[in-house]
């Protein structure tokens, strides 16, 4: 594993939960964008990826509409949001990774589609604002989306979309090519099974000192959420929340013994269920915020102890 530097933590911006947006909106338009670092090995040619990103940012209408669409049940506290058709990242320019990630996902949404690499900076943020495809390279750990490609291959554009650094977090291989990915796989069985379910995914800290990679520009997350909402036959919000380390060894291995590995990976995934109201604690923040306080409460406190069924 890449020897790892320390530094002290960064403390989250206190803001409120919903009137912020329209003012996150107003300094987005006015910010402008940048022309976007290309990283090394990209499959889709500079040329394509500046056209893609003649659209950001997106209209105040349209950065109202997707926070409506991918964030029904109200806005977690956020400094900086990045709002895209796709998905609404909350991004950290201080740890330089985003602290959640937002989408809604369906059935429709679910098709294959060559997966091109096309990872770059955001052109939505300034040099020092973002991770660069310096700050991964030769570290030893993948730059994993939070937004996973595979869920937007409606189209070339929105699959593009998720190789932006703001939608990067530094995962070890063993997390984000076998439990993450699988994980992953499984939320995408879910929104065929059941239509829609929203996804938010984040970091966690849960160590005094930060963490980053050598450059000593991008923190490293102890550990990643993902937390998968779903409406049942009678309109009550059920969610399935996990909690997965950002590490090696034998604590991301599947159960040992016989059987057929669906089946093992499955157990695992169980075995990490936890509450969103656990998360919440670790964070500090509210993923459900404009929820009625009872709903609210019962969804927080929810520890399933099976997974979904799966088409």
């Amino acid at each position: 594993m890449t020897q790892l530097k320390k530094r002290g933590s960064v403390c989250r911006a206190a803001l409120a939960t919903r009137p912020f947006v329209a003012v996150l909106v107003a300094v987005a338009l006015l910010a402008g964008v940048a022309r976007a670092e290309v990283c090394k090995g990209s499959k889709v040619g500079a040329k394509t990826l500046k056209k893609y990103d003649g659209h950001l940012p997106l209209s105040a209408a349209d950065q109202t509409a997707a926070v409506a669409e991918h964030l029904p049940f109200g806005t977690p506290q956020c400094a900086k949001l990045l709002a895209l058709k796709a998905y609404i990242a909350c991004y950290d320019p201080a740890k330089r990774i985003p602290l959640w990630v937002a989408y809604k996902l369906t059935a429709q949404d679910i098709v294959q589609r060559a997966r091109k690499d096309a990872f770059r900076t955001d052109p939505r943020l300034t040099d020092e604002e973002n991770a660069s495809c310096a700050d991964y390279a030769g570290t030893g750990f993948d730059r994993g989306h939070s937004a996973p490609n595979a869920d937007f291959n409606r189209s070339a554009e929105a699959q593009a979309d998720t190789y932006f650094f703001s939608n990067m977090s530094p995962q070890t291989k063993q997390l984000n090519e076998q439990r993450w990915a699988e994980l992953e796989d499984h939320v995408r069985s879910w929104a065929k099974t059941f239509g829609t379910v929203y996804v938010i995914t984040g970091p966690i800290f849960v160590s005094g000192e930060i963490h980053t990679v050598p450059s000593g520009r991008v923190a490293i997350p102890t550990q990643f959420f993902k937390a998968v909402v779903r409406k049942d036959d009678s309109g009550n919000l059920l969610a399935l929340t996990f909690v997965l380390p950002n590490g090696t060894g034998s604590f991301l291995d599947l159960p040992a013994g016989p059987g057929p590995k669906a089946q093992k990976v499955d157990a695992y995934l169980q075995q990490h269920l936890v509450s969103i109201g656990f998360v919440e604690n670790l964070t500090g923040l509210k993923y459900f915020p404009a929820l009625p306080p009872a709903e609210r409460s019962a969804l927080e406190s929810s520890v399933p102890t099976e997974l979904w069924a799966k088409n």
